[in-house]
């Protein structure tokens, strides 16, 4: 077969539940543009299976091995990169292209970070089950994000609140003690009033999670836990969106890891918090 009659017997695959290799093929079809990047031990990972799972997925293709699917992937991708600058062109929309892309690169590559923090995740579930208090600090646009993790836990029955001013960010470190948690949201991790709401927070031996975008910065100096995300929007960015999506997923990632660690118990609550609709 040709590489794109092989990129077809693969789409064709994903769009049969029943078939064995199905979710591999899902997750090439829907991931082709980082493909290239993962090793076949990643690939096992993301896709819940084995590399002797991969295998066998790349002789039933009649392929000589997991090489030799990269290499059909790059090439179909380096086939359809003409006909995506004549979409960027005939649109004029070049600009938010780039963007999407970047935004779907990030998240991806957030993803793999975070795979090899899990021993760290699980530890910050534990502390966040355990906490008295969550006291989460952010600023400006980030400040959204926060609060969106703030909402979500705080439906699970957590005692969590997330603050974006420093009067009252003040009070809540002050009043921190080694019981509680502060999750400190800060892109670049030198932002000054989070900075020193760490610090206070450190004085009280409160424990602190780091959730940032730099993994060498001042925060990250003081914090027991840090989540590293991807983003190549620069520090001193203009407009955030590919950074603004990157924290969202990585705190979105914390609250699946906790919801899984008691699925059930968590499923009943939210279900019994949905708020009608009249």
């Amino acid at each position: 077969m040709t590489e794109n009659e092989i990129i077809r017997e693969i789409k064709k695959i994903s769009l049969d539940d029943d078939h064995r290799f199905s979710f591999i093929a899902k997750y090439i079809v829907q991931n082709l543009s980082v493909v290239p990047e993962i090793t076949i031990k990643e690939m096992a990972e993301y896709t819940y299976t084995s590399v002797a799972t991969i295998n066998r997925f790349t002789k039933y293709l009649n392929l000589d091995g997991y090489k030799e699917l990269i290499h059909v992937v790059k090439y179909f991708n380096h086939n359809i990169k003409a006909e995506d600058d004549i979409l960027k062109s005939a649109d004029n929309n070049g600009f938010i292209y780039g963007i999407y892309h970047n935004i779907v690169r990030s998240l991806h590559d957030t993803f793999r970070l975070t795979l090899g923090h899990k021993e760290k995740i699980s530890e910050i579930i534990d502390k966040i089950k355990t906490a008295r208090r969550i006291n989460i600090f952010a600023v400006g646009g980030t400040y959204n994000v926060a609060k969106d993790f703030q909402e979500k836990i705080l439906r699970l029955g957590f005692n969590a609140i997330s603050v974006n001013d420093f009067h009252n960010g003040y009070f809540l470190a002050k009043n921190s003690t080694s019981e509680d948690l502060t999750i400190v949201v800060s892109y670049s991790g030198e932002t000054q009033d989070l900075i020193k709401l760490a610090r206070i927070a450190q004085e009280n031996a409160c424990p602190i999670l780091l959730v940032c975008k730099k993994a060498n910065n001042t925060i990250s100096k003081i914090a027991d836990y840090q989540i590293t995300i991807s983003s190549n929007e620069s520090i001193e960015r203009t407009i955030s969106s590919t950074s603004r999506f990157a924290l969202l997923f990585a705190l979105d990632i914390i609250y699946y890891n906790l919801l899984s660690s008691d699925l059930e118990k968590y499923q009943t609550i939210l279900d019994n918090t949905i708020i009608n609709k009249f």
